[in-house]
């Protein structure tokens, strides 16, 4: 069971391991099994219909890989701070220029057991783990100036991360990161009220006995950044993303069928998860 916010880091991985075991897989991710062995197997059987929740993860992975490649390559990218990383292995299963810097930052004790894990696999690009805890302002200011001035366009990947903040914790590591001219881009992951109140009540107690208990769903969705120097360039809808490649559980093509005599804002309320595309 989920015991700690890091244990989340092994359930998301376990999902994207069990995607590339089917023989239709939508991608490929090898490092994902051996860096959650049992434990993240484990953790997913321990959820309510834990095995037939994956659709979510599995389509919000098929987003953002598609856009880190196609951002990279097509605004000339040369580093990426992946906030958050968890047990994310995109830099050693992705097609990346070697030139490109690739931050992964996380916890010290989960990003300690993926480098012993992946230790002796070689990454695509320029890669640096960083052991850190992304909630001490000051040692994550004193990172991003850093990494700032060594970059002159930076993509920010922030996936399963947003939502265990607070409202003015969001806020604040938004203006945090526009105060970097190289901060470009941001691709993330957003929940809405509607999915928030979902999982608190598919996994809600779980979460919450592992202090892990998500609190962020902006009502406004991409647009909650505006005032903090980010613009929304596009959004793509995990669940939409689910139907059209087939994972979504079953009925969810009649449920978006329907929802389309729904007036567009409550369309639009209703499916505010998904992946935003924020520009500086």
């Amino acid at each position: 069971m989920i015991e700690n916010i890091s244990d989340t880091a092994f359930l998301v991985a376990a999902y994207r391991a069990l995607e590339t075991e089917r023989s239709d897989a939508l991608f490929q991710d090898p490092f994902a099994k051996k860096l959650v062995g049992q434990k993240g197997m484990k953790i997913v059987d321990s959820l309510a219909e834990g095995r037939t929740s994956s659709w979510f993860l599995v389509a919000r992975t098929c987003i953002l890989d598609q856009w880190i490649l196609k951002i990279i390559k097509d605004e000339n990218i040369d580093t990426v701070l992946n906030l958050a990383a968890g047990l994310d292995a995109r830099a050693y299963r992705l097609e990346l220029p070697q030139t490109l810097r690739w931050y992964d930052i996380d916890l010290p004790e989960i990003s300690s057991h993926k480098e012993a894990i992946l230790k002796n696999d070689k990454p695509k690009c320029d890669y640096h783990l960083v052991k850190m805890d992304l909630a001490n302002q000051s040692e994550r200011a004193r990172f991003f100036a850093e990494v700032a001035r060594g970059s002159k366009k930076t993509l920010i990947v922030s996936e399963g991360f947003l939502m265990y903040l607070t409202p003015t914790q969001a806020s604040e590591l938004a203006q945090e990161l526009a105060q970097h001219s190289p901060f470009r881009f941001w691709l993330a992951e957003l929940l809405g009220p509607v999915q928030l109140a979902l999982i608190k009540i598919k996994w809600g107690k779980q979460f919450k006995a592992a202090n892990s208990e998500m609190a962020f769903a902006p009502k406004e969705g991409p647009d909650f950044f505006v005032p903090f120097g980010w613009n929304p360039v596009a959004f793509k809808s995990s669940f939409d993303e689910a139907v059209h490649i087939g994972r979504a559980p079953k009925g969810a093509a009649f449920v978006k069928g329907v929802a389309r005599l729904f007036p567009r804002r409550l369309r639009a309320l209703i499916n505010r998860a998904g992946i935003a595309l924020l520009q500086r």
